[in-house]
Formats: structure tokens, sequence, C-alpha cells
């Protein structure tokens, strides 16, 4: 009977054939489905998928900026700064960070809408920032502990310098910081010829967080009282941290490269040994292989036992194509991969890489040829016309207008050195921006000295001596010297100091409003020339599709950079307002402008700038703007009597 009763009691469970409700198996006391009447999901509701609205969406992207992603723990973050938007809201940090990737990846915002809320954002952020140490100095070591890799934060999109907490007061060093010390002070006293250092961007930064924090605290306790030494001091404390990183190694002579590359002379490599089979199975088919070990070789490899010749002898002819086929397929890919980066870095470049040959040969331009063309270019002297009868209007228009006296603070040394590439090209100084921007404990002795120089009005000549690289434009016009372009790499600390009195000088110009309207794509939170002629470009189609008159002048300078006279640029600054001490210190800086002509690796030669203006330099296309202001100022006031007539000039740099 007990057998019996637990058959029934299985087939009851189990049967297909008997079919059971939730309610008889919760009546038969399952214990599965017990309470089952009665229970209700709380999270039923809060599976449903979420909609989320524009200013939503735009909150999302708000507070992950504000989060500064590039530190740890930033959906936290990110969560915290939703919640006090959206205090009602149930959504969990993943899901939050799950809807981020949602806008970037199907592109809810464009790029520029990105950016603008980005920049929003990074103003929200100092100015925060600057409230809060403002509020509460006292506490701010309490709010959270940093740990070491995250003190200095390189590449940053808000604050760079966070190296700035980890400088030792003067005079407490420990035995690693004293090590350091006197090896930077040694390698200094040295003077070595200097070379071109690596880049750090492949380094962890809990590897370079510590050591750069040694390293100023070293420098801060160095005498230094001139910029040669700071210079100096810089490139040496470089030098040893890239030897303590490992990554400083002796230069050692370039071997003659195939131009191939491993994975290609592979591929190669097996194509020679398939057509090697491919030979042996014919001679072996037709009975002409008499190399007993080849024979035996070929019998293992292709199964001849078990498999006819002419079977393997096609198998290994079908290897041969589909390797050739996989070379191709791979060069393709790569040729596709360095356009997609290059149509992203520079699209002029890539349309013309579209029309040359890739066999081109590159021919260097005739030495003594170069050097006669860029010096009577540069160094030819002009003066302009003193005599001109508008020049003295010119003149009244700003004649109320003042600039006050300039005085470099280290704390405009901190803010302009954060848009300093890190990497790009130094000068002569082989000093790349990356180590002005994290040698904290130099900002201080470079406001002095730089300040000491504008009084002075004085300007050593080296950071004024750049290094001009000749570029060929169009391969098929030869080598003549006119068809080069010239790129120049200034020191990276000359560079500095012109952006801090650029800046200056543009805080003058937008605060007198003297700067014209139609140099717009020259002015601050502008897109730029091009974005200016992508304009221009839209509003003539428009005109033409809709079949409206418009009269339009574009009015181009021929070599502008390299024509303006230095006597012009001196006397719009006068005209304008710009304080005496800048104004001389520009000019006396002119006087010393310089570069040495580079083709590839071989010098061409010292060239004098007595004319035009520095490329490279970030002072030099305001100069060339402040020197174009009595044009545009003329051109208005002849058209003015029109009422219907407006002029744009564009000055595109």
């Amino acid at each position: 009977m007990e057998n019996q009763t637990k058959t029934k009691s299985i087939l009851a469970r189990s049967s297909p054939r008997i079919k059971r409700t939730a309610v008889d198996a919760a009546d038969s006391g399952h214990p599965s489905t017990s309470g089952l009447r009665n229970h209700q999901n709380p999270n039923e509701q809060s599976q449903k998928r979420q909609k989320y609205i524009m200013p939503e969406n735009r909150t999302i992207m708000k507070c992950y900026y504000k989060s500064e992603p590039q530190r740890r723990g930033y959906q936290k973050r990110m969560h915290q700064l939703w919640k006090q938007e959206y205090p009602d809201s149930q959504i969990t940090e993943p899901r939050l960070a799950d809807q981020r990737r949602f806008i970037i990846r199907n592109k809810v915002f464009s790029e520029v809408e990105l950016e603008e809320i980005q920049k929003i954002c990074k103003v929200d952020y100092h100015q925060t920032t600057a409230q809060t140490a403002a509020e509460t100095p006292a506490t701010l070591g309490m709010v959270e502990q940093i740990e070491p890799e995250e003190s200095v934060a390189l590449l940053q999109e808000f604050e760079e310098p966070a190296l700035e907490t980890s400088v030792e007061p003067p005079g407490t060093l420990t035995a690693r910081q004293q090590e350091l010390k006197d090896k930077i002070m040694a390698h200094a006293a040295a003077n070595a010829i200097r070379q071109r250092l690596p880049t750090l961007k492949t380094v962890p930064k809990r590897h370079l967080a510590p050591l750069m924090k040694d390293v100023n605290a070293a420098l801060s306790t160095v005498q230094i009282t001139s910029i040669e030494q700071t210079n100096q001091f810089a490139y040496s404390a470089a030098v040893i941290v890239t030897e303590q990183l490992g990554l400083l190694q002796p230069r050692q002579p370039q071997r003659k490269s195939t131009g191939k590359p491993k994975w290609k002379v592979r591929l190669e490599l097996k194509i020679k040994k398939l057509r090697s089979d491919a030979s042996n199975l014919k001679n072996m088919k037709e009975r002409k292989l008499k190399n007993d070990k080849i024979k035996q070789y070929l019998i293992r490899k292709y199964w001849l036992n078990t498999r006819k010749i002419e079977e393997a002898l096609e198998i290994v002819k079908e290897q041969i194509t589909a390797t050739a086929r996989k070379i191709e397929r791979y060069e393709a890919r790569i040729i596709q991969y360095r356009q997609n980066q290059l149509f992203q870095s520079d699209q002029r470049r890539f349309y013309q890489s579209l029309n040359q040959t890739t066999d081109t040969v590159t021919i260097k331009p005739e030495k003594t040829a170069t050097t006669k063309f860029w010096k009577e270019l540069w160094e030819n002297n002009k003066n302009y016309n003193k005599n001109a009868g508008w020049i003295k209007e010119f003149e009244g228009k700003f004649s109320q207008n003042k600039m006050e006296l300039m005085e470099i603070t280290t704390e405009m040394i901190s803010k302009r050195v954060q848009k300093v590439k890190n990497w790009t090209s130094p000068g002569s100084d082989q000093l790349h921006g990356f180590w002005l921007k994290h040698l904290i404990s130099l900002h201080g002795k470079m406001a002095q000295q730089f300040n000491e120089m504008l009084q002075k009005g004085s300007i050593s000549e080296w950071l004024t001596t750049g290094r001009t690289y000749l570029i060929q434009k169009d391969p098929a016009k030869g080598a003549a010297p006119g068809n080069y372009r010239p790129i120049t790499c200034l020191p990276t600390m000359f560079k500095l100091l012109t952006g801090i009195i650029a800046d200056r000088i543009q805080d003058y110009l937008e605060e007198k409003n003297i700067l014209p309207d139609e140099q717009k794509g020259n002015k601050r939170k502008s897109r730029g020339t091009k974005d200016q002629l992508l304009i221009d470009k839209m509003i003539l189609e428009n005109c033409k599709s809709r079949k409206a008159n418009l009269h339009m002048t574009w009015i181009d300078y021929k070599k502008a950079f390299d024509s303006l006279p230095h006597s012009w640029i001196i006397k719009c600054l006068d005209a304008i307002g710009i304080c005496k001490t800048v104004g001389t210190f520009i000019e006396n800086m002119m006087e010393h402008w310089k570069t040495e002509l580079f083709v590839g690796n071989e010098s061409y030669g010292l060239v004098n700038i007595r004319r035009g203006i520095f490329q490279g330099d970030s002072l030099s296309p305001l100069l060339f703007i402040i020197a174009m202001i009595p044009l545009s100022t003329i051109l208005q006031k002849k058209i003015s009597a029109t009422k219907h007539l407006r002029i744009l000039t564009k000055f595109h740099i």
C-alpha cells in the first residue's frame, strides 16, 4: 500500500497528462509555491523601461563631466550629483552609467552640444572649488584622502597640475629626495648636449606620481637666479625622471629595415614554403623527385598514404591563394586605418594623399638657394608709410584707452601652462610642455624671472631662437625653395611667456571693445576661421538656391605673415593703448627673432626675422590681428554712408 501511495503522488506531481494550476500547487502545500497568491514582487513596477527626456539626458552628461571621470569611483559621485537634481529618482548607479553610454553611442547630442555642456561644467567646477576653498580652508584635508597615484593627473580634463599639494616644505628632504637633488645638480652642472627625451604616455600614474612629488620637493630647495638656470634644471629633472623610469637608453645605430612588417614577412615565408611543396608534389606525381627525405616529409605532412597526390596538390594551391588574399586584406585594412586617423587629425592632408602616388622620391632643395630665398623674405626689413593721412585719425580713435601695467603671477603661470600640449615637438631646449606643467615648484621662480624681463625690456637670445623645418608642399613642383612650407618649433618657456602676454592683451581688447567684429574667427570661444568659411559657404549656397542678390569680397594678403613690417606692429600696439613695458618688451623681442632652417635632420643655416611674425608663437596671431585693425576701421568708415551695404573682412590664419 505504501508503494502504491508513493507512485500516485509521483504521478500527481510529474505526469504530463495531469494538468495542475498554481492554485492547486499552492493548495497541495508545495514548498516553492506557498504564499504565491498573497505575494507580489515589490520591484515589479521598477522593472519597466524608463524613458529619458532631453533635459534629463543633458543632466546626466553634466553629472558625468562634474564627477571627474578620470578618477576612480566616478560612478558613485555621478549618482550623488544626479540625486541632488532628482531626489525622487530610483535609478541605480550602473543604470545611470548605462544611460550615459547610450547617449554617447547613439549620438543623442552632437559634438558641439557636448562641448558646450563640458565648458559649462568646467566653469561650474572652478567656481565651486574656489568657493569651497574660501569658505572652509581648514577642513579641506578632511574631505577626501587622496591616494598617491591620484596626485598626478596626466592628461586630465579639468585640473591637470594635481601635484601642487605634494611639494614638501624647504629643508625637509628625505634621503630619496636628497639623492634626486644631487643627481639633478650634477646633470645641470655637466651642461651636456641636449637630446630629445621619450614621451611618458604609457607610464602608469602610480609609478610617476611619487617620483614627481620627490622631484618637486628637491627642486624647491635649489637656488635659481636666472631663466637659463630654470630651463636647465627643468631639463635635468626631466632627464633624471626618465632615467629613474628606465626609459632613457643610449641611442643605438638604426638597422636598415626591410620596410615590411613582421606579419607580412611571416606570410610571405609561408607562401614560399607552400610553393616549394607544390613544386615537389608535382615532381613526385611525375616521378621526377629522387630525394627520399623530401618524399617522406610530403607523405607525413599531406597524408599521401590515404590521399592522392592530385588532391594534395589542389589543397596546397588553395592555401597559397588564401594566404595571398590574406596579405591583400591586411594591407587594405592598414591603409583604411591610416586614412581614418589622418582624416580625423588633418582632413586637408588626407585629401591631398588621395591624389599622390606612393612611389614619390624625396629630393632635398639646394642649400644655398633655399637659405637665400628665406633670407630675402625675412631679413629684408621694410617700413610703413609714415606720411599717410589716415594714421593720425586711427591714433585719435583709441587715444583714451590705456592698458594697465602687467605683472605675471604664479597663478597666471599655472593657468596658462594647462593650455600647453604635453608632447608636441619642442624647440632647441628639447623640453616638452609636460615637464613645465608638472614641475610646479618652478612656477614661482618663472613668474619672478618673467617679471624681471618685462621690467628690463630684455630677453635672452636662446628664448627667441627657433627651429624651422621646411616641409614640401607639392611633390609635383619639385625641390624649388618656394615649394616648402615652414613649420617652426620654439622653446616651450618662450611660448609660455608670450601666451601669458597674449591673454592679457586679449583681455584688454575685449574690455575696451577694440577688436573689430570682422575678426570673429579669431575671438575667444569661437570656432575659428574654418567655421567662418563654412558659414560663408552656407550663405552662398542659400542665396544661390533662392536666387537672391549677394555681393561679397574676399581680401587675401600675399605672404601675409611673412611681409608685415615690425615697425607697423609697434605703431599699432602704441595706438591702441598697450602699456609701455609690454610694447617695449615686444619690440626688443622682435629684434632678436631668429630661426635655424632644417630639411629633415640637416641644418641649412640661421636666418634673422626682420619682417613678418614669428610662426609657432602664441602671440604672433594676435599681433597680426592688431596690425589689421586699421584696415577694418577704414573700410567700415568708407561704407558708413551706404545703409544696405555691409563688408566682412576675415583674415584667415
